[in-house]
């Protein structure tokens, strides 16, 4: 649900006056007959869609009774450009589980958990992803992005190389193993089930 007591900043942020213009113009007001509708100054809608102030809810609420709109719709289009949300490098949060001996590298951001989860993972020589097969309920993708893996299920082992992918069922109890001499990096892509 949308809050209508955001900050003044936020709303600037969000850019509201080029949504407030594109709505105007889709519906064919001019700048003037649009501010006479809503019974405001032409002066101050102009400074609006500019985002060289910022509306008030009030401001907002008479703008969406003349557009014919609830007034959240001015901050559909911010809502989803929050969304996109960027992970930089420096910034990727660390994921240490207790079995598992590699540092799992979380490259998507929080608030997408509990959706899809995207891991960087770097095997060494000779290691494992952890002390014993692990099993989970998701579903797992995996992308060799440099050296050689296997993966080794209870019953069988799959040999990928750079540029492989395997997909499969967490709830098959497995782990990640580079039998190389060099250091493999992996992309886990982990989605629930």
């Amino acid at each position: 649900m949308i809050s209508y007591s955001q900050p003044s900043e936020m709303m600037n942020r969000m850019d509201i006056g080029a949504k407030v213009k594109t709505l105007r113009s889709e519906k064919g007001y001019t700048l003037r007959e649009f501010a006479e509708q809503c019974k405001l100054s032409p002066s101050l809608v102009s400074q609006v869609e500019r985002n060289a102030t910022s509306p008030s809810i009030q401001t907002l609420i008479k703008m969406g009774e003349v557009l014919g709109i609830p007034v959240g719709r001015f901050f559909e289009e911010a809502e989803e450009a929050r969304k996109q949300s960027v992970v930089r490098r420096e910034q990727r949060r660390k994921l240490e589980l207790p079995d598992h001996i590699p540092v799992y590298e979380l490259l998507t951001p929080a608030h997408m958990d509990g959706d899809v989860r995207l891991l960087r993972v770097v095997l060494e020589a000779g290691q494992y992803s952890s002390s014993e097969k692990v099993e989970h309920h998701d579903t797992e993708t995996c992308y060799v992005l440099s050296g050689e893996v296997h993966v080794v299920f209870p019953h069988t082992e799959q040999r990928l190389y750079a540029g492989d992918t395997i997909s499969f069922r967490s709830t098959t109890p497995h782990q990640f193993y580079n039998p190389g001499l060099t250091q493999t990096e992996l992309l886990l892509v982990i989605s629930s089930l």
